[in-house]
């Protein structure tokens, strides 16, 4: 395991830990808004597991989260998705066969959101807990939209950590622009996507419905579930073993 970094072409330096054992599949992680490369511990577990696997895997800063030195003001979901397609730039050039991208949240509606028709070796999408309609959270809701409107920014504070982060006003109107769901039902790869259904800040039936519209998707309920999962270990425990399960299949 090691630590990188690499320059986006709008000259935001991304951060990332690298796990390399020799596999010919990548595992790239994109965490959820407010968190980290580690997911608040899911990641870091995640990568633990994929280790044991023999499965290489990469997980990465946002700009404005981590180790990034940018201002989370000036994070929005454009700059995401330039993260991450410049991650996936960086992993492509280590020639991986195959690469399996995996969002949590927020994370999975960038995943849902980057231009396919440029990558060749992308084989599957794993979505957790997805915040793929944005409106229907509750960060992005219509009232937080008009906030940050009116005042330039929105700020909340983290359930997580106690953190206050503030939301630009580009940064929430892009929301209106940007359809992850949507993206999703056109996207022709094959996708897990795995979600409780006790989540309150990313909409479940959100998910199903996707699900339900999308070619080549494989749906995992996780009863009681809430978002994240951080409230209950089993929950957890059991999507980390479809995660790797779906991995290894897909290998």
């Amino acid at each position: 395991m090691r630590k990188v970094s690499f320059m986006t072409n709008d000259n935001v330096k991304v951060y990332g830990t690298l796990s390399r054992d020799g596999s010919n599949i990548c595992v790239i992680m994109c965490h959820g808004i407010r968190a980290g490369k580690e997911e608040h511990g899911n990641f870091t577990k995640l990568a633990e597991e994929l280790n044991k696997e023999k499965i290489d895997n990469f997980r990465f800063d946002f700009r404005g989260h981590g180790e990034s030195k940018e201002d989370f003001l000036k994070m929005n979901i454009a700059g995401a998705i330039k993260d991450l397609e410049t991650s996936i730039e960086y992993i492509s050039k280590l020639k991986y066969k195959k690469i399996i991208l995996l969002g949590a949240s927020f994370g999975a509606g960038i995943i849902s959101l980057i231009d396919y028709n440029k990558y060749e070796n992308i084989s599957n999408l794993i979505l957790w807990y997805p915040c793929i309609v944005y409106e229907n959270t509750d960060v992005f809701s219509k009232e937080n939209v008009e906030e940050a409107i009116n005042n330039s920014y929105f700020e909340t504070k983290s359930m997580k950590t106690g953190k206050v982060f503030k939301f630009s006003k580009e940064f929430m109107i892009q929301t209106l622009k940007y359809k992850p769901s949507e993206n999703l039902k056109e996207n022709k790869l094959n996708k897990l996507f795995i979600h409780g259904d006790l989540d309150i800040n990313t909409m479940y039936e959100d998910t199903r419905k996707c699900v339900n519209e999308s070619i080549n998707s494989k749906f995992i309920t996780i009863k009681n579930g809430t978002h994240g999962f951080f409230d209950n270990k089993e929950h957890f425990e059991r999507v980390m073993s479809e995660t790797i399960k779906y991995i290894r299949k897909n290998k």
